[in-house]
């Protein structure tokens, strides 16, 4: 007497055969998988360590620590696409408040960020120039003090009189005598001393004498 069943059905044979294949555990450990499995799951690791190790890539590059020309490259294309939106403003002006970012030209943000770099530089040159010009300032005020000591003397030197001098007095024809000595300054290249001494031995009514003015 045959006791043997029917035959199992087919699809009964390819789980056995298949399903094992695809999906089995190496033994020792639950959480260890082999056979195709095991293939997937090394490839997704590794397609996520190697995004990591990109995005790391990339990050250092934007610092300027290494030079990479495809995140260049890359960067280019994605700011050139979102250019093509660059007419339509109300598409841009969405776009951006939707993604709370502002959007720039590459020249304009290369432009900006070697501004940047360099700003320090620059104002470390302004501030050198700005300690130079005070220090000639101190140095002409410390000058000019004898000088104003020395002209002092030569106001009340009774030889010069210069302290004698009318501005206000009148030369000639309703010319004023500090007219006049403007004009020989510069017409003769005199120095005010000069004019003014000359103008008090040529012209009388120059000289103011005993605090009377004449006119």
């Amino acid at each position: 007497q045959d006791t043997k069943g029917p035959p199992p059905p087919r699809h009964a044979h390819f789980s056995r055969k298949i399903i094992p294949t695809l999906v089995c555990f190496q033994p020792g450990s639950i959480h260890h998988f082999g056979g195709v499995t095991a293939t997937l799951l090394n490839f997704l690791r590794g397609m996520i360590y190697g995004l990591i190790a990109l995005s790391f890539l990339f990050f250092l590059d934007h610092c300027n620590i290494i030079h990479m020309e495809s995140a260049h490259v890359l960067r280019s294309s994605v700011l050139k696409s979102l250019s093509i939106i660059e007419d339509d403003s109300k598409g841009l002006s969405s776009l951006e408040a939707s993604s709370g970012l502002k959007f720039i030209a590459v020249d304009q943000y290369v432009f900006w960020m070697y501004e940047l770099d360099d700003a320090p530089k620059k104002i470390q040159i302004v501030e050198e120039e700005l300690e130079q010009l005070k220090k000639n300032q101190m140095a002409m005020e410390e000058e000019s003090v004898p000088l104003a000591e020395e002209f002092a003397k030569l106001m009340a030197n009774p030889l010069v009189k210069l302290d004698h001098f009318c501005d206000e007095c009148s030369w000639h024809r309703g010319t004023s005598c500090a007219s006049r000595v403007e004009y020989l300054m510069n017409t003769y290249r005199d120095s005010k001393v000069k004019a003014q001494v000359a103008l008090m031995e040529s012209t009388p009514s120059c000289n103011r004498q005993n605090g009377e003015t004449s006119v």
